[in-house]
């Protein structure tokens, strides 16, 4: 199981990863979080397109994004910051709380988003590109 990161999302009918995109949504091996969640149905652009969206969000595994997932992506922003003045401001907090609830969670996170390797070199966690960075 995967936990897809927003960018997996808003790449998942381009036509280097739809057929992979498919494959994992019918086996049901792609999971959401609520950080994730927000971000998806954000971008759409109508009730009706919410709707639908949220629906087929909530047919996914849900992995849980509480207290323990913050205080995870808190510590890991604090390392960042540790690392290098103002390193910490190179990832988003989205990010932060989306690998922070894959890794207490035991999931890797599939991403287009390099935020996720700057993550992984702190915490040592799996990560995988939707595609070879650069190439979508």
């Amino acid at each position: 199981m995967l936990l897809a990161d927003t960018s997996a999302w808003h790449r998942g009918s381009h036509s280097a990863i739809a057929d992979q995109w498919g494959r994992l949504l019918d086996a049901n091996e792609i999971a959401t979080t609520p950080p994730v969640r927000l971000e998806v149905l954000f971008s759409v652009r109508s009730a009706a397109d919410y709707a639908a969206v949220r629906e087929e969000l909530d047919a996914l595994h849900q992995v849980p994004c509480g207290q323990a997932a913050f205080a995870r992506a808190l510590a890991v922003q604090q390392a960042l910051a540790d690392q290098h003045a103002l390193h910490h401001r190179s990832v988003k907090i989205p990010d932060l709380l989306v690998a922070a609830a894959a890794e207490l969670a035991g999931m890797p996170v599939w991403h287009y988003d390099e935020d996720f390797d700057r993550i992984a070199a702190i915490t040592g966690q799996p990560v995988q590109w939707l595609a070879p960075r650069g190439s979508l």
